[in-house]
């Protein structure tokens, strides 16, 4: 420890002086010592020019030069601590950015979910009032946090795609042992992932010209234009969608599920029983009111989905019953439907 006191008490008047010189001189020395380091370069000159002005100070050192050199010295450390806070401010406003980024490309790419990206919107504002280390070693936690929910819903969302993926490439290949052709190519529906009106026109060609007992079911998903108009074509396809996988997954694995057109989905049934009790089965679970959640720029939309639906009985001509499927079509679905 540094003691003062040899140099203020117990010396005679001429070496009061020296004492002084001393002091001021050991002050320098701790001024660059504990000085708060920001840029490293700037520091340095810092430190360098207070031990410049602090070799100024000599027993003959006349009083107005070491007043000078004081002076000096003061000056420079103001104008150092004036940088610095800059420098400080700097890093802040970067950290405020880089967050800021951060919260944009996570919501762009929609990897998380609405509360990861809310958690992120507040880390961003809080950073504006932060001053204190503890307070950026508070948002460093939070934002830590935040970061691992985000990752833990993006592995959620490739974990579902990857079973969303295996699961098409499943139908893909029941519907073509189905159509009895393995060999050729499928032609599905990009909306719904089910096969095309193309393929729905072979089977029911194919169903009128079978003797067993085959039923047609088509259902016509509800407001899927007005959704369209609304939000985009992008969020309407998620509708279908969804109501087609909830149709499929009700029927057997027998049963043929198609995209006819518009917000129609067919299947091809076949059944040993009469058409009352097919209907009855059809609408224990096409009646059934669903729901998706959909996200839309930066909120989550909640969206109803139901859908008119009817049976008809296989039999030929063919030309009659898709004039009877046409015409059921029309009556649920306005005509300015693209």
């Amino acid at each position: 420890m540094i003691s003062l006191k040899p140099y203020l008490f117990g010396q005679k008047d001429k070496d009061a002086d020296s004492a002084y010189r001393r002091i001021i001189s050991l002050f320098l020395q701790g001024i660059a010592l504990h000085a708060v380091e920001g840029e490293k370069n700037d520091y340095d000159r810092f430190r360098v020019d207070i031990d410049e002005f602090g070799k100024q100070i000599t027993p003959d050192t006349p009083m107005s030069e070491l007043l000078v050199a004081v002076g000096a010295s003061l000056r420079a450390m103001e104008d150092y601590n004036r940088r610095t806070s800059k420098v400080i401010h700097r890093q802040n406003s970067d950290l405020q950015n880089m967050v800021s980024m951060l919260t944009r490309t996570v919501i762009s790419i929609g990897a998380s979910g609405e509360s990861s990206v809310h958690k992120l919107q507040e880390i961003e504002k809080s950073i504006e009032r932060t001053r204190m280390l503890e307070d950026i070693q508070l948002l460093k936690l939070r934002l830590g946090e935040c970061l691992e929910a985000v990752r833990e819903e993006a592995l959620r969302q490739k974990t579902e795609g990857q079973s969303t993926l295996d699961s098409l490439k499943k139908e893909v290949e029941n519907s073509r042992e189905r159509v009895g052709s393995v060999t050729a190519a499928v032609e599905l529906d990009a909306a719904t992932g089910l096969p095309s009106k193309k393929e729905a026109l072979k089977a029911i060609q194919a169903a009128v010209q079978s003797p067993s007992n085959k039923f047609l079911a088509i259902a016509v998903v509800s407001r899927v234009q007005a959704v369209n108009a609304r939000f985009g074509y992008a969020i309407g396809d998620q509708v279908l969608s969804t109501f087609a996988k909830h149709f499929k997954e009700n029927l057997g694995a027998q049963d043929q599920v198609f995209r006819w057109h518009g917000p129609a989905i067919i299947a091809v049934l076949e059944r040993d029983d009469r058409l009352e009790k097919v209907r009855t089965e059809i609408r224990r679970f096409a009646e059934v009111k669903l729901e998706k959640t959909a996200e839309v720029g930066n909120r989550t939309i909640l969206l109803p989905i139901s859908a008119s639906w009817s049976i008809f009985t296989v039999t030929p001509p063919v030309e009659e019953l898709l004039k009877k499927m046409e015409a059921f079509t029309a009556a649920q679905v306005p005509r300015d439907y693209v």
